[in-house]
């Protein structure tokens, strides 16, 4: 009998391979920069070539790799996980070990990378310490020689670790091609910054013993000595700025402070890397800074270029002040890159600032490639804050506003393991739905297309604050909850904690309440009146139908909502549904079945004639819109042709600035040929200014060389998007260039035609929900792990709760964390 081998994917070889080389030159630094003494050089040599051929060419060869497959492994990749939900019940399927969370809710890939990264720092400061500390001891005694021997190995360290900490911004990394995403890297990106301030104060705090010892603190730490001195200042200014770049990466100060911190952050990490080199000045120290600076410059420029060629240089923007909810959409004339669900773009308003701010993409590509939709929150913003300031550039709910913005992105590239799960349960609060929203479509694509029936069970639970935020997320709740292609598999609960602001129903915006109607529950009349009250100073008529009405039930145990179901949907719901909880409110389907009821201006309810099959219910012109899968889109060809474009300009952008280095470490800077060399003889202070030249001015040119390039490649991508007959700039100035009214606008801002989403009344009780899903046997613990994906999305707060609760609870689950873009 033949065994079958698994197949070899060789994209991950290659990225691995790429990976493997660098990460065992950094395991093998110490050996071949002090135990071979292979020099750095003042000019390009021997070490220059180890650095090119082991760190730098595989970075730039995984990095192209990675962008080829950013285009198409993450179709591939999404293709193969959404499969996972109609595939057949009897296929035993699970979430790998790979992507199991573990310790901390982070999973067990992040864990071997923090291992690797810990055991780098490790060496690092090991191996000096043991090959270096006898002949210190020897030469300064046992606490001058052990002080100095430390401020050496870990300063050697602080300097590998900038090597690395650049990398780990990068949105499109060979770390990401074999599953990682950016959401889960920025956090050790965070620990390995706060393992520099701790290194840098080992090695201050050493070299500070060693100079005390000797009794040399005020010779070697001024600014008059032309030697030492100076340069032990240097190090004193970068010291300070790696302490405010600590200090400001506080998550208390980031998240309350954003703008500050990020201006800060990038002004003071200038000032320590500048300082760090004129601090220990060697053409050294560019060879652990070279690879990552290269890939992050061109991770910061060709996305920009990239969008900046497909995507007109302006959105249109809606502000929904009811819900403080504000919809952004950018269009182009021909299909744009594909995005998938879960990724996000940057955006950027020139008006506002030059900072780009990451939003979850909200729309679905394949339902419209030419558009790209976002939702941007403003609740309990700062009128100062950035989101402020745009939401009083946007128009309102009846018109919109055109305003210039620029996008960097998509990124994203997650994976979808979870979709193995038999059961899929999401709590979402607010804004976050957005990351579900093209999700949802997608899976009811795939069950469009597929002929196995949907195999998973997928539950949705939503908390909004008021009612009006239900209308500020277009038709999306209003099509999950009424649409027969989602409502015959999905389980939606949506609570509704607050009452509306006042001038929700008194006001300009009391067209949205004209399409509602209130249905009462199981309450006193006084309370009956109170609720239709506002209604009548509206002056709408409430003989209206039921098959458009909103539903509030009370979320008590002794009252349940009405639910109004044909009895096909019924039973289909009753086999289909394995968790009903007490005050849930259900879907209403099967419009053309169900008795067309209304109410009399005195609150009664009567029954009307039943609605003809031919009548333009809301459910029959979802059926316009249509929910094609990725290949029905054709991506694949829209990938091939991006991707073309992205890899020349990231080549362009790698080796034409690389090429400028080392065509100036070839350059005698400093007096004829060979002189520096030779300057030991002539003082400390004439040595050091020479490798201070040779250290400085090869970088300088690399990035200035990339920020050029960077900047006219932008400018002739937007020249090129104008010549292909775009003229934006024509007749429309800025901000309030030009209100639009737009027919279509009501309905995808939430001021549907026929009817409302079906909620409940109060705050959505987490302990209670997750009771609900143990007592029904989901999660039980003697099933495994791997069958059960929980996400929580929303506010900090919020998934705080949730993945509180999931680890109290007497279940078996996958958390995971879903939280604001990156």
């Amino acid at each position: 009998m033949a065994i079958s081998l698994p197949k070899i994917n060789w994209f991950y070889v290659f990225i691995s391979i790429c990976i493997a080389v660098p990460v065992g030159y950094g395991f093998a630094d110490h050996e071949l920069t002090w135990e071979r003494k292979i020099k750095a050089n003042y000019y390009i040599g021997e070490r220059d070539t180890y650095v090119l051929g082991a760190c730098l060419l595989p970075s730039a060869l995984g990095h192209l790799a990675t962008i080829w497959g950013h285009y198409f492994r993450a179709e591939r990749e999404f293709q193969h996980s959404i499969a996972k939900v109609t595939t057949p019940a009897s296929v035993n399927q699970k979430i790998s070990l790979w992507e199991r969370h573990i310790f901390w809710g982070y999973t067990v890939k992040y864990w071997i990378l923090v291992a690797v990264t810990v055991l780098l720092n490790l060496t690092w400061f090991i191996f000096p310490m043991i090959m270096g500390t006898p002949d210190m001891i020897k030469r300064f005694g046992h606490l001058g020689g052990i002080s100095r021997q430390v401020g050496n190995a870990s300063g050697y360290t602080v300097v590998a670790c900038c090597g690395m900490i650049l990398f780990l911004v990068l949105r499109r990394s060979m770390l990401h091609a074999i599953g990682f995403t950016y959401s889960e890297i920025i956090p050790l990106h965070r620990w390995l910054g706060a393992a520099i301030v701790g290194w840098s104060t080992i090695h201050t705090a050493g070299y500070m013993i060693f100079l005390g010892s000797e009794g040399r603190l005020q010779s070697d730490i001024n600014f008059y000595d032309k030697s030492r001195g100076t340069l032990n200042m240097m190090g004193v200014f970068a010291y300070g700025a790696v302490c405010i770049l600590g200090l400001g990466a506080i998550p208390w100060v980031r998240r309350r402070f954003y703008l500050v911190f990020l201006s800060t952050h990038r002004f003071f990490t200038a000032v320590f890397f500048i300082g760090m080199i004129t601090h220990y000045p060697s053409p050294m120290l560019w060879y652990y800074l070279l690879p990552s600076i290269v890939l992050f410059l061109v991770d910061r420029f060709v996305p920009k270029i990239i969008q900046a060629r497909t995507i007109e240089p302006e959105a249109t923007c809606t502000f929904n002040s009811d819900a403080d909810i504000m919809r952004m959409t950018f269009v182009s004339r021909e299909p744009m890159k594909p995005y998938y669900p879960g990724d996000y773009i940057s955006v950027q308003i020139p008006m506002i600032s030059t900072v780009y701010h990451p939003f979850t993409i909200a729309s679905y590509w394949p339902e419209d490639p030419y558009t790209m939709t976002l939702y941007i929150r403003t609740f309990e913003d700062s009128k100062l804050s950035w989101t402020c300031a745009l939401a009083r550039l946007c128009g309102n709910e009846d018109k919109r506003i055109r305003v210039k913005a620029n996008v960097d992105g998509v990124f994203g590239d997650r994976r979808h393991d979870y979709l193995k799960s038999e059961t899929m349960i999401i709590f979402v609060a607010g804004a976050a739905i957005t990351t579900f929203m093209s999700l949802i479509k997608a899976i009811a694509a795939q069950i469009a297309a597929s002929k196995e029936p949907l195999r998973m069970q997928l539950h949705l639970i939503c908390t909004f604050r008021t009612r009006s935020e239900l209308h500020a997320y277009g038709s999306f709740l209003h099509q999950i909850t009424r649409d027969p292609r989602f409502t015959s598999w999905l389980h939606v609960e949506i609570f509704v904690s607050r009452p509306d602001k006042p001038q929700t129903l008194m006001g300009a915006h009391a067209h949205v309440v004209k399409n509602d109607i209130m249905v009462p529950s199981n309450k006193a009349k006084k309370e009956k009146k109170k609720r239709f009250a506002s209604l009548k100073r509206t002056g709408t008529i409430l003989k209206r139908a039921l098959s458009g009405r909103t539903i509030v039930a009370s979320t008590t145990e002794n009252e349940k909502a009405p639910s109004v179901e044909s009895s096909e949907d019924t039973a289909a719901n009753s086999k289909e549904s394995s968790i009903r909880r007490s005050g849930s409110v259900h879907t209403v389907v099967g419009l053309e079945d169900i008795a067309e009821e209304a109410i009399n201006e005195k609150g009664v309810v009567t029954t009307q004639e039943p609605l003809s099959a031919a009548a333009p219910t809301r459910e029959m012109t979802y059926h316009e819109h249509a929910l094609p899968t990725f290949q029905a889109s054709h991506s694949t060809s829209v990938s091939t042709r991006l991707a073309k474009l992205d890899l020349l300009a990231t080549f362009i952008m790698i080796a034409v600035p690389t090429a400028a280095w080392i065509a100036a470490r070839t350059v005698p800077w400093e007096g004829p040929s060979n002189w520096c060399p030779t300057t030991k003889l002539k003082g400390t202070y004439v040595s050091a200014n020479c490798r201070w030249t040779y250290a400085m001015i090869p970088g300088v040119i690399q990035i200035v060389v990339s920020s050029i390039a960077g900047y006219i490649s932008l400018w002739l991508a937007r020249k090129v998007l104008m010549r292909r007959g775009r003229d934006v700039e024509k007749g429309m100035p800025y901000p309030d260039l030009d209100v639009e009214e737009d027919k279509n606008l009501s309905v995808q801002d939430g001021n549907w035609d026929e009817g409302d989403v079906v909620y409940s009344k109060g705050r959505l009780d987490v302990k209670k929900a997750i009771q609900g899903f143990v007592d029904a046997g989901v999660g039980k613990k003697e099933k495994g792990t791997g069958l059960v994906a929980v996400f929580g999305g929303g506010p900090d707060g919020f998934v705080d709760m949730v993945e509180k609760q999931t680890k109290a609870a007497n279940w078996t689950v996958d958390f995971h964390r879903e939280t604001w873009a990156p």
